[in-house]
């Protein structure tokens, strides 16, 4: 689990589950794997059920961010899984995959109203635009291409300054990934980003590693 703070006080504002294999091989290729052999979503489905069932640790008034592709998550967006979580989630739409049917995605989330998302990436191409404009996430997080070192370049505090303006217009949270220092994570809260995470606050550890966190 990794931590995502408020950059106003650096308080918690949930953790996001991320996956990790005992052979340290990179989690992305495990995934590929598994969608290529047929058993993509067996294995999202695992890692998310293990994720619920591991975060007994974490204070329990916090939410956890999973994540699931688009493909696999208009399937179970109605099972049990996600229909009675421990605790409070938000669904976070890898880009593993292309989404073909909006249509098809918008529909399975609508028998799931508990669940809010978010759509990772945005700044990195035109897929997670379109994500953020058919899906209207409640949270966009901002691609590591515009943190990195955003108090050094105008360019891309200009764009994030952008991304800023439109989440105000249009009631979404902006979650900056990837911040790895004091001044990114200055630069983004003068920005007007409410939330980030990265190796500046906390590298992802066992759940009871934040016990009480």
């Amino acid at each position: 689990f990794q931590p995502i703070v408020r950059l106003s006080d650096r308080s918690v504002f949930a953790y996001e589950a991320l996956t990790r294999f005992h052979d340290g091989q990179a989690p992305d290729k495990h995934f590929e794997t598994a969608q290529s052999v047929g058993l993509g979503r067996e294995l999202e489905e695992a890692a998310v059920r293990l994720a619920l069932a591991s975060c007994d640790d974490l204070p329990a008034d916090l939410p956890i961010t999973v994540n699931f592709s688009p493909d696999v998550l208009a399937e179970i967006a109605g099972s049990d899984l996600l229909q009675h979580p421990p605790r409070p989630i938000t669904i976070e739409v890898t880009e593993h995959s292309r989404i073909e049917d909006y249509r098809k995605l918008l529909d399975a989330l609508a028998r799931a109203p508990h669940l809010q998302l978010s759509v990772d990436d945005a700044g990195a191409g035109f897929a997670s635009l379109r994500h953020i404009l058919e899906l209207q996430p409640e949270f966009v997080k901002l691609d590591i291409g515009l943190v990195r070192d955003v108090h050094l370049d105008p360019a891309r505090a200009a764009l994030v300054a952008g991304m800023c303006h439109f989440a105000r217009t249009t009631g979404k949270v902006l979650i900056a990934e990837g911040v790895e220092c004091l001044e990114e994570a200055d630069a983004l809260r003068d920005l007007g980003v409410e939330l980030a995470q990265g190796y500046y606050f906390a590298m992802p550890a066992p759940a009871e590693t934040f016990r009480g966190v």
